[in-house]
């Protein structure tokens, strides 16, 4: 599955739905997944959610073009790329909807938060990074858009070896 919505002359940041991500290549995983006796569906695509969007746009709806631009003014000079996963693995749970996450490193991403935070005024927090590798409902995610949101809405699980996923393929 290809991109759409590049930003920043980009070939694999994207703006859509309310977020910027960084999308990543394929990972050789089980098409599916038993987490608590139901079956999680792979993902179609692998990305890394760098910030909600959406969430600054509740105190300020007309900030929408100044936070991408200030993103994109902020990757001129600090790449922000995949380092890898941390070997933790998270099953996330919100109404009907269950997710499992590999947590990963961004590199550049602490900075950018304060980048952000300091071009728009505001106070911005830095989400989880994370990958969303399975869902029970095909692509449907769960948005761990904060510390506390990870806290409160997964626990830490332990996986196989099949999932255990290597290095990162950058799209």
């Amino acid at each position: 599955m290809q991109p759409d919505t590049l930003i920043c002359n980009s070939a694999n940041i994207t703006y859509n739905k309310g977020y910027i991500a960084l999308w990543l290549g394929d990972y050789s995983v089980p098409d599916t997944l038993d987490i608590e006796n139901e079956i999680l569906l792979k993902k179609d695509h692998f990305h890394v959610s760098l910030l909600c969007v959406k969430n600054l746009l509740e105190s300020n709806p007309k900030i929408e073009s100044d936070v991408i631009q200030h993103f994109c003014d902020f990757t001129k000079d600090n790449e922000i790329t995949f380092a890898g996963f941390t070997g933790e693995f998270r099953v996330a749970t919100r109404d009907e909807r269950k997710s499992v996450v590999a947590m990963c490193i961004v590199t550049n991403l602490d900075k950018l938060i304060d980048y952000l935070s300091e071009k728009l005024g505001m106070p911005i927090e830095q989400q989880p990074a994370h990958v969303t590798m399975y869902t029970l409902q095909q692509n449907r995610g769960i948005g761990l858009n904060s510390r506390a949101e990870l806290e409160e809405t997964s626990q830490p699980i332990s996986v196989s070896g099949t999932l255990v996923v290597g290095t990162a393929q950058q799209f």
